[in-house]
């Protein structure tokens, strides 16, 4: 299986926040053969270990985050009718006619009804609806739905998935099941003897909601250092105001307050010596990713952060470009052999 492929089949599964534990069989058979081991825990984070085989090596965190944007179905009316909230960051701009499915007692197709511009208001066409007035529209019967997909189902994107030119690659989940991909070819391309330590590869539950799930699996691990990896804005011509890497830039590294300034050096060194692509991100606040509380759970983790750009992100058609996911792929694969961070870092 290539990169690309396994991006679009981990990014299919459905995972919207709170439900990461429905996809879990699905993954494993996807990913587990290159681990030794593969946990979940009462929250949902699915952890997967590969170990250096050497007594007492030091414990290398990797993150990423399993859970996805997504609904979840607050009202059932007449003429198979759904109303909904967000779980997560939706942008709403984008869903009328948006394609959805309801995770109930079996998969329901919908689509968020939109009214005809024929029938609307100018003051209508300038007013962007909000999410609670929104219908998605299912053609069952009230009864029917109301016993398929009961209030709380989830309700997720359809997974569609189109090659772009140049490398690109769009659908919905990129965030941030691809970066999950990336790590996992990363951490498959090195051999056991060449492990720096042993390597617990996190896909974490709950980061779009509040990013408990690293929170809680981080304490619980105590590793010596960690990768986080999430998503990041890439440049568009809409942004050109904005400081935002550009599509075929490679890994954008994070430098914050968050982060740990040494590690997050010897990255970007790592990036250099490699010829692996990558560019600074001036984050001077949190970094809205997982690394503002894997550096702060236990003792403390010195915590690194490198980001894929993408656009559209947390729509139904994001977009990544392929050469940035090689880029990351790589220096995962440099970050778990560097023997030079498990000296300063590892136990």
């Amino acid at each position: 299986m290539t990169l690309k492929e396994l991006i679009v089949s981990i990014s299919r599964i459905m995972s919207v926040s709170g439900n990461e534990r429905r996809g879990g069989e699905e993954l494993v058979s996807l990913v587990g053969s290159v681990f030794d081991e593969h946990r979940t825990d009462a929250l949902g984070n699915h952890l997967f270990i590969k170990r250096c085989g050497r007594p007492g090596a030091p414990k290398i965190l990797v993150d990423t985050h399993f859970d996805e944007i997504g609904m979840m179905v607050t009202g059932i009316k007449e003429g198979g009718f759904v109303t909904v909230t967000n779980i997560g960051g939706v942008d709403t701009r984008i869903l009328p006619g948006s394609e959805v499915i309801l995770y109930g007692k079996e998969a329901v197709y919908g689509v968020f009804a939109a009214k005809a511009p024929h029938l609307s208001t100018p003051a209508e066409m300038e007013k962007l609806t909000p999410l609670s007035e929104m219908l998605i529209d299912t053609g069952y019967a009230k009864e029917e739905l109301e016993e398929l997909c009961p209030i709380g189902t989830p309700v997720g994107f359809k997974p569609i998935y189109a090659e772009l030119l140049n490398e690109c690659l769009a659908g919905k989940a990129f965030d941030d099941k691809a970066c999950g991909a990336c790590a996992i070819f990363g951490i498959d391309a090195v051999q056991k003897k060449d492990l720096a330590g042993d390597v617990y590869f996190l896909f974490s539950a709950f980061e779009e909601t509040g990013m408990t799930g690293a929170r809680v699996a981080a304490f619980g691990l105590r590793p010596d250092y960690a990768l986080v990896l999430d998503v990041t804005h890439a440049a568009t011509p809409d942004t050109k105001e904005l400081s935002l890497p550009a599509f075929g830039s490679g890994v954008s590294v994070a430098v914050s307050p968050v982060t740990n300034r040494k590690l997050t050096a010897m990255v970007m060194e790592l990036c250099r010596t490699g010829n692996i692509p990558c560019s600074l991100d001036a984050c001077p606040g949190g970094t809205g990713t997982n690394a503002n509380v894997t550096g702060i759970s236990g003792d403390g983790i010195p915590t690194a952060l490198c980001s894929l750009p993408l656009k559209s992100m947390h729509t139904s058609a994001e977009v990544l470009c392929m050469e940035d996911a090689n880029a990351l792929k790589r220096i995962v694969s440099a970050f778990i052999k560097s023997k030079e961070i498990a000296e300063v870092y590892g136990k």
